[in-house]
């Protein structure tokens, strides 16, 4: 499913997507290494882009997508608000770093895009979670991780769907 990005955002971004398909993207729960030089390459083109600039959102949301979690935590720290407490929390909980996940996520708040994350449907099917609840979330990806279970299927899958809502809601804000 292509996402949901306003013009020209779409057209800016479309370049990275061509490199790394979100079904191939971010495909374990913590990151053994960047995606790889076509896809950094990719990410690094597009967040120069003026029409970029104003999205810094969009940019740390992007730098994740390749695994550059040093990079996308340089842009949510200088994103103020609950938008950048998102990404931050995103990003440690990537990173392994749960008890700080769990408090930028308590930062976070009630963000409007955790309001979208349907596990009913859509790409988080199969969630055991009632509804989303970000720091439980951060508690599964934990427990897999001690299973050694970097790419368990279903969280795999509610963390792309956690990305796509973030970033969809960062470029139409």
């Amino acid at each position: 499913m292509p996402l949901n990005l306003p013009e020209p955002l779409d057209q800016v971004i479309a370049p990275v997507f061509a490199v790394l398909p979100l079904h191939r993207a971010m495909p374990a729960l913590l990151p053994v290494h960047p995606a790889g030089a076509e896809a950094t390459a990719a990410v690094q083109a597009v967040v120069s882009h003026p029409a970029l600039a104003p999205h810094l959102g969009v940019q740390a949301g992007l730098w994740l997508y390749v695994d550059e979690l040093d990079k996308s935590h340089a842009c949510s720290q200088a994103l103020p608000g609950p938008t950048g407490s998102y990404w931050h929390a995103i990003m440690h909980r990537r990173e392994g770093d749960f008890p700080n996940a769990k408090y930028w996520y308590r930062k976070a708040g009630a963000h409007p895009a955790m309001n979208r994350i349907d596990l009913a449907g859509g790409t988080a099917a199969g969630s055991d979670m009632a509804e989303y609840d970000p720091e439980a979330f951060v508690d599964r990806v934990a427990r897999a991780d001690a299973r050694h279970e970097p790419d368990s299927p279903d969280l795999v899958a509610l963390q792309h769907h956690e990305w796509r809502v973030l970033l969809e809601w960062c470029a139409e804000n």
